[in-house]
């Protein structure tokens, strides 16, 4: 027998295996709730940043962030959310909007919660909610998708554990919300609503009108004996003139932490509908109380993001972070590809 035919005959052999190995799959498929809805994101980031202070992240490199949403809903008006994430964000490019950094790579739970009405009110409740994940008002319109962000105090969202929260509405376009964390209360060591833990409340107040708006939010975290108590007051509006395909937004953040320097941060973004994309353009400073000017530091991005199709959009952008006497800038130029399905 040929080699053709003996290949063309291996072939022949393994395709039914492979078909019997598909059938199972097909099956499940057609158990899965009609209400279930998967979707999800990937994000390839490539770039190099200069540093100021010396050449040993300056290289070229590339990263990966992957996420997956599914939501499934029991009344039509409820929802439970279950959000997935992987990647392998390091170095400098870890503080891009979409890094995700899981260990080894490893698909990780990170959000898990259920939401449901009663009444006006919308209440969320759930084992993993992040601190940002209830918040009524909008304080920004910046689409916060490259390196920059605002409310980088009262809406860091650094804590996640189980949470509880509820929003509120009307028709005049007022809104507020309330939520409570507990950072790590999943551990049973740390409990929640304890003195070993460390549980953070925020509040929400904000108006939505026609092309403007704004909020402001407050959040307190009562410490756990080793990380720092805190409270911050966060404010912010945003405004979309008439005569041009532009949104400006300014917030205004502070941080009062306990025994330590108080903080604060100005940013100003701006998305313009430029050709058959938008250009983004946003700037921050942040300021620490009795530390000094090398402490306090200034950036700046533009980003341009262009979707090739529904689903595929490219970001190029240019960044520039760095401390106020001019001693340290950080330079960074990335181009960033998202996949959305």
């Amino acid at each position: 027998m040929c080699e053709d035919t003996m290949k063309l005959f291996q072939r022949l052999l393994v395709a039914p295996a492979a078909l019997g190995l598909m059938a199972p799959v097909a099956v499940n498929a057609d158990t899965f709730s009609s209400t279930t809805t998967l979707g999800g994101s990937a994000y390839f980031t490539l770039g190099s940043e200069s540093a100021g202070t010396g050449d040993a992240n300056e290289e070229l490199y590339m990263q990966y962030a992957y996420g997956l949403d599914m939501t499934s809903s029991f009344t039509g008006e409820d929802s439970l959310y279950v959000g997935i994430e992987a990647g392998n964000a390091s170095g400098p490019l870890a503080s891009m909007d979409s890094s995700v950094n899981t260990t080894s790579d490893a698909l990780t739970v990170t959000s898990a919660f259920y939401t449901f009405p009663v009444g006006d009110v919308a209440v969320l409740a759930g084992p993993l909610v992040d601190q940002d994940d209830v918040v009524g008002a909008t304080v920004s319109k910046y689409s916060d998708t490259f390196r920059l962000g605002a409310m980088p105090f009262s809406l860091e969202g650094a804590e996640t554990g189980p949470g509880l929260g509820v929003t509120w509405s009307n028709d005049s376009g007022i809104v507020a919300s309330a939520s409570f964390v507990a950072d790590d209360g999943q551990d049973s060591t740390d409990g929640i609503n304890t003195d070993e833990g460390s549980d953070v409340t925020t509040l929400t107040l904000g108006y939505d009108g026609d092309g403007f708006g704004g909020g402001i939010v407050v959040a307190a975290n009562d410490g756990d004996g080793t990380s720092t108590e805190y409270n911050t007051f966060g404010i912010g509006a945003y405004y979309t003139p008439e005569s041009i395909d532009a949104t400006i937004s300014v917030t205004y953040d502070t941080k009062d932490p306990e025994g330590g320097d108080d903080a604060q941060d100005l940013f100003v973004g701006v998305d313009y509908e430029v050709g058959p994309g938008t250009l983004h353009v946003g700037y921050n400073s942040t300021t620490d109380d009795d530390s000094g000017d090398d402490s306090d530091t200034t950036g700046f991005e533009v980003a341009y993001s262009y979707a090739i199709n529904d689903s595929v959009t490219i970001t190029p952008g240019f960044y520039s972070v760095g401390e106020t006497d001019g001693d340290e800038e950080d330079t960074g130029v990335v181009l960033e590809t998202a996949f959305s399905f």
